[in-house]
């Protein structure tokens, strides 16, 4: 055979191979596809390749030559296509492939014209060989020189900026295009004349192995573990059709030979089943003897997802988590270590494997403890050198040497954090695997999940296992204290009960009678009863007023006994904090007018998030500050404000009224408490309102505080909300 044809028939069926194992790992992932359909363009223009070598023919040959060039067109674009698709940067480079994409089609719609392959005709050794079309140059210039070089372009400016196993795969990535792409190139002279055969043909089939490389090293692409599983398929492949041969041998040595119409179907059927059979063999085969670990991502999550929520015991919680691990991913060793909030010290929970003299057992709060809370996800040793080889700045250099040397110091191959609300609780660290491979993607994305759960479940056995401790040492303690606790008890349920007649007793023998009091004052000033003379008029009005500030302390003073007790109920709800300070202004913009003041409400120019609240609790403490502001400022103006801060938003209220001492500022949100201002401007108030205002705040965790230059100089009061 042509040894040049056969480099074409090499090169397509190893692109077949690994392009079909990467589509069909997952053909719903754009980098998936796009891999598959440069394959797929490959691997025409390979089989092309080959075939067109072996033509005899002319018009044959000329077949093969225009289908060889159809694949070799979409080549560029589909490698650009994948390349965007990996560097993440295909939706910000949209338009380059929506015009790559009709360029290319156009191209190919001349492919099998003169356009495009002018004639074939004798070169060196080769009996049929392309003399190009006008087209062909265009194909060149616009698929290699455009496309491919942007490609790389992109590639080589992450490789320039990353860090780390990114900057390893893209490294490999290059190798393999200039490999790939270098080697096909070599054809392109004996197109123009020039006597040099096309040598490089013969290392285009390299690429998949050096990219394989990349993915079993340095996790490209996430499909590390279909190239295990794509070499037990070969395995089993190649052993059916071995099989199969020595059947038709066996077959074919018989005195009577069975029919062929009868022997087919049957050695079909017996090809299908012994398929099933070889491949368990050979995944039992890698597992025991190479220690390949074919797990299901999803089926060790759901199968220990389902078993920690069933235990409670910290040491079987443990056990169960570390044997899961070192089962899934054939592993030498592996510890879990909680940390105890104290002392911040790493206590072992259970430990397979490591040597507990080397320093596993003295594992406290450190660099390494620092970092993995701060990047909270998997440390990979091997990582790190990867990482001080790419870094410039020497003092992040000297911390990852730091962070190198805590990893060594305890054996760790992978530590993986388990965190609580973003706070480190504990690690598991882990060794090597016994085949010595890397961790995959596929490995700490698992790891990353089942790190989730079991931070959850360890929390929760470490809780139960001091409610246990507490609960038997509080036995202990109600044997010895039980008559004063009883009567602690009694105390306590006569203070209880003094509370509950108050409430009672404040809720009917105060809030009704001046409800009703509120009632009648407002019949009589709107005429219900008669006319009354003007100066009674002006006397009930103050009465109406005095009566509403009376109506005022009760609720407050209902507001915070309920508080207190922990029976205040909240109705939260999604709410625009721009629409609540809207009603309160409007609600408080007559008053204003009344006394000459200016009311400013500066809205932020761009929507702020909802906040989750209760509206009306809210509105409440606003409008309090709001009155307060009208109370105590005689001239000047009132500005509301709001700003989104990272995780809050700030709501201030200025005035340019009497102002606070340093003392006044920490002083008025407590109960009972006043200003002087207060006291000489405002006489009838309680100084309940802040205090309320306060610890409505605190049970929606937000913050309230006031600011002032000084007695006479205005004063900013701020309420700041989480916005989740």
């Amino acid at each position: 055979m042509n040894l040049f044809a056969l480099s074409g028939f090499i090169n397509g069926i190893s692109g077949a191979i690994f392009g079909g194992l990467v589509f069909f790992k997952n053909p719903k992932r754009l980098i998936n596809r796009t891999f598959g359909l440069m394959t797929l363009s490959l691997v025409v223009w390979s089989f092309s390749y080959g075939f067109w070598l072996l033509s005899r023919e002319k018009q044959l040959a000329l077949f093969w030559v225009h289908l060889l060039s159809l694949g070799s067109t979409f080549i560029p674009i589909t490698f650009l296509h994948w390349i965007l698709t990996l560097l993440d940067l295909q939706k910000r480079r949209k338009t380059i492939l929506i015009i790559g994409y009709i360029f290319t089609f156009f191209l190919a719609s001349f492919s099998f014209s003169s356009f495009y392959i002018k004639n074939i005709k004798p070169q060196l050794f080769f009996p049929w060989w392309p003399e190009p079309g006008p087209l062909y140059h265009v194909y060149l210039v616009f698929g290699y020189l455009g496309m491919v070089g942007y490609a790389c372009y992109e590639l080589l400016k992450v490789y320039k900026t990353s860090r780390g196993h990114v900057h390893e795969q893209i490294k490999y990535i290059l190798l393999a295009i200039g490999i790939g792409f270098g080697g096909g190139a070599t054809n392109f002279p004996l197109w123009y004349g020039i006597p040099f055969p096309p040598y490089g043909n013969f290392l285009v089939f390299l690429y998949p192995f050096i990219l394989a490389y990349a993915i079993a090293r340095y996790r490209l692409m996430n499909i590390r573990f279909v190239l295990g599983r794509g070499a037990i398929y070969v395995f089993s492949f190649l052993s059916v059709i071995g099989v199969g041969f020595l059947l038709i041998f066996l077959n074919n040595q018989l005195a009577q030979p069975i029919s062929f119409n009868t022997f087919f179907p049957l050695l079909i059927i017996i090809a299908i089943l012994l398929f099933k059979l070889l491949f368990w063999f050979f995944e039992k085969l890698a597992s025991k003897y190479f220690y390949y670990t074919f797990y299901s991502y999803q089926k060790v999550l759901t199968e220990l997802g389902k078993r920690l929520t069933q235990v409670l015991d910290l040491k079987r919680l443990a056990t169960l988590i570390t044997s899961t691990l070192i089962r899934t991913m054939k592993l030498d060793r592996t510890v879990i270590l909680l940390r105890e909030p104290e002392t911040g010290d790493y206590k072992i929970i259970k430990n397979i494997g490591f040597r507990e003299e080397n320093g596993i057992s003295l594992v406290k709060d450190n660099f390494l403890t620092r970092y993995l809370e701060k990047s909270q996800k998997p440390l990979v040793y091997e990582e790190i050198n990867l990482l001080i080889r790419d870094t410039k700045d020497e003092k992040e250099k000297r911390n990852l040497e730091r962070l190198k040397e805590n990893m060594k110091k305890i054996e760790a191959v992978l530590c993986l954090p388990l965190l609580r609300e973003g706070k480190i609780i504990g690690l598991i660290v882990l060794g090597n695997k016994i085949s010595r491979d890397s961790y995959s993607q596929q490995d700490l994305e698992l790891l990353t999940t089942l790190s989730s759960q079991a931070s959850i479940a360890l929390d929760n056995a470490r809780l139960y296992d001091q409610i246990k401790d507490f609960s038997q040492l509080l036995q202990e303690k109600v044997e010895e204290k039980t008559k004063e606790l009883r009567k602690a008890y009694e105390e306590l349920k006569t203070l209880d009960k003094a509370k509950s007649e108050f409430i009672s007793m404040a809720s009917h023998q105060l809030r009704t009678p001046l409800t009703s009091i509120k009632g009648y004052i407002s019949m009589i000033l709107e005429g219900d009863y008669g006319q009354i003379p003007q100066k009674t008029k002006k006397a009930l009005e103050n009465v109406f007023q005095s009566n509403a500030r009376l109506i005022r302390i009760v609720n407050d003073l209902l507001n915070i006994s309920r508080i207190e007790l922990g029976k205040m109920e909240f109705q939260k709800s999604p709410t625009k904090i721009e629409e609540l300070i809207q009603i309160c202004y409007e609600e408080i913009k007559l008053e204003a007018q009344k006394k000459n003041l200016k009311l400013v409400f500066k809205k932020p120019k761009t929507p702020l998030p909802m906040v989750n609240i209760d509206p009306l609790k809210i509105q409440q403490v606003i409008l309090n500050l709001l009155d307060n502001a009208l109370r105590y400022t005689k001239k000047g103006k009132i500005e509301i404000a709001l700003k989104k801060k990272p995780n809050s938003i700030l709501i201030s209220v200025k005035d340019t009224g009497e102002g606070l001492t340093k003392s006044e500022q920490k002083q008025i949100f407590e109960g009972f408490s006043r200003g002087s201002a207060g006291i000489n401007l405002f006489i009838e108030g309680a100084g309940l309102g802040l205090y309320v205002a306060k610890k409505y705040l605190d049970l929606h965790k937000g913050k309230i505080w006031a600011e002032s230059p000084g007695k006479g100089r205005g004063s900013t009061f701020y309420v700041e909300l989480p916005i989740k």
